[in-house]
């Protein structure tokens, strides 16, 4: 059955308002993923890896024609985009409203380093992310709440467009599941990774493509959703263009 969110992105958006297609990319590695330290709303800046990750996602989106780059308002986020953005001649759109999910008390904290109540918290938020909340935190229906309508008026205000998303892990996952009809609850523990970009038609039915950004896979476009590590050769590719 399809989910809530997709009745919320219907009753926002009517077709004629929707993008030609939606770019969907997370940030590359920060300092904070490279520590291991839960970062939420935190704003560390990209690790060098990190920027290389930007300018391969610059060049794999290089012979599509973007016309609108939309970031949260964190750095790592901005800075991701900015290649691409520099690439295509656009400037960038940060909007708060799909930055990265608070973690409340447990941000800034290593993952390693946390005493018994705190990881008693993430494990109780890791079993429940659609509803249980760190406290100051927030869940996954929190973010959907803040996240669904930011987007809704940037696709009001960009039909037909080529838009690219550049978000978090679970902001990510919270667009994806709106934008697709999936059940929030079913996939909350989907990984949303840094090495592909996903390409979503939604109009006349929803679809969506998985492009590669690393290896010997990188820029094949696959037809469905990838995520892990699963072979990209288990996916029948398709031409950017089509």
């Amino acid at each position: 059955m399809m989910d809530t969110q997709q009745t919320m992105i219907s009753q926002t958006i009517r077709p004629e308002h929707h993008p030609h297609r939606v770019f969907l990319a997370r940030h590359g590695q920060s300092a904070s993923n490279c520590e291991g330290r839960i970062a939420g709303q935190m704003n560390p800046p990209l690790t060098e890896k990190g920027q290389r990750q930007a300018l391969r996602l610059s060049t794999v989106l290089q012979d599509i024609r973007l016309t609108k780059i939309v970031t949260s308002s964190l750095s790592r986020s901005i800075e991701t985009a900015k290649p691409t953005a520099e690439r295509q001649g656009l400037t960038v759109c940060s909007l708060a409203g799909i930055n990265e999910i608070s973690f409340g008390i447990l941000e800034g904290r290593l993952r390693h380093d946390l005493d018994h109540d705190s990881q008693n918290l993430l494990d109780q938020w890791t079993r429940d992310k659609a509803n249980f909340r760190i406290p100051s935190g927030e869940n996954l229906i929190d973010v959907r709440r803040r996240a669904i309508p930011a987007l809704s008026r940037v696709f009001r205000e960009n039909p037909g467009d080529n838009i690219l998303i550049v978000g978090h892990r679970h902001t990510n996952l919270v667009i994806l599941s709106a934008l697709l009809g999936w059940n929030l609850h079913s996939i909350k523990d989907t990984t949303i990774q840094s090495k592909y970009v996903y390409e979503l038609h939604l109009v006349p039915t929803p679809r969506i493509y998985t492009i590669c950004l690393t290896g010997e896979a990188r820029g094949r476009r696959l037809e469905g959703f990838l995520s892990g590590d699963a072979a990209m050769s288990s996916y029948k590719e398709r031409g950017l263009g089509s």
